[in-house]
């Protein structure tokens, strides 16, 4: 999948939400004909046709990016998912989280979601569903499990893909700068800060101090525009000396502040 097919597919899914609130709208009135219920209308209405509305025009901006955005083709395939310094990330629909990652030649690299969730997660309410633990996987473009996160009350577990446990990571509140730290395995620490001045970038510090990955929003190189037409697409950016256990750690705090972000 390229980030082209990616904005096809959210048009789409956007598309059928209107579709789908529209047909329940529709539903409803006619019911309230035939049955004669005194209801009232403009109440019963007014939030459908929003949803109408605002998922049509959804469906429009993100088919309008992908006949903009310019045709893919692999140039970091030699590469694995955790050998890849650069990511941007897209969302997708999921009871908890998706996340989608692309290299900056708009082609797909990996993602990390759930292992299993139930249909009925989707209805339940989000006070109710963030008490089950999650049980996420980080996947490359071929659906093979590159590492796991074990959510327990107030840590992720990390493990690899042969489900050895590598580290642990613990969130904090953002109620300050720092909203988390890693513990791995040999005794390394890793911190998690949220820039200064800005509610969704991310700074991944190493135990003395040096940055060992940087998320960031609003900026990227004006040769992968070609490809991401949506200027605030979250940039991953990795120190190329980082191993495996450490970009484990910064997918957990990933996992951790994007939950429920595309509920």
């Amino acid at each position: 999948m390229s980030i082209q097919q990616y904005y096809h597919q959210t048009a789409y899914i956007s598309l059928n939400g209107s579709i789908l609130s529209a047909g329940i709208l529709a539903v409803i009135l006619t019911a309230s004909l035939l049955f004669s219920w005194t209801i009232p209308l403009s109440l019963v209405a007014v939030p459908f046709l929003f949803f109408v509305f605002s998922h049509y025009n959804r469906y429009v901006l993100y088919k309008n990016k992908s006949e903009e955005s310019a045709v893919a083709f692999h140039h970091y395939d030699d590469k694995q998912l955790f050998e890849q310094n650069n990511l941007l990330i897209g969302f997708a629909p999921a009871p908890a989280v998706k996340l989608l990652f692309f290299t900056p030649d708009g082609m797909h690299a990996g993602e990390l979601r759930e292992h299993t969730s139930k249909c009925y997660r989707w209805f339940i309410p989000y006070f109710i569903d963030k008490r089950i633990m999650k049980k996420i996987g980080i996947y490359d473009s071929k659906g093979n499990l590159q590492g796991s996160l074990i959510q327990e009350r107030n840590r992720f577990t990390m493990l690899n893909e042969h489900k050895e446990v590598i580290g642990v990571f613990y969130p904090k509140k953002a109620t300050k700068e720092t909203i988390g730290y890693a513990f791995l395995r040999g005794g390394k620490k890793m911190r998690v800060d949220r820039i200064p001045g800005s509610m969704h970038d991310f700074k991944f510090y190493q135990e003395d101090g040096n940055t060992a990955a940087r998320l960031q929003r609003g900026w990227m190189p004006l040769e992968w525009t070609r490809f991401f037409k949506e200027a605030n697409t979250p940039v991953l950016t990795f120190d190329y000396t980082m191993g495996q256990p450490e970009r484990l750690a910064v997918f957990a705090a990933l996992a951790n502040v994007y939950m429920y972000y595309d509920h």
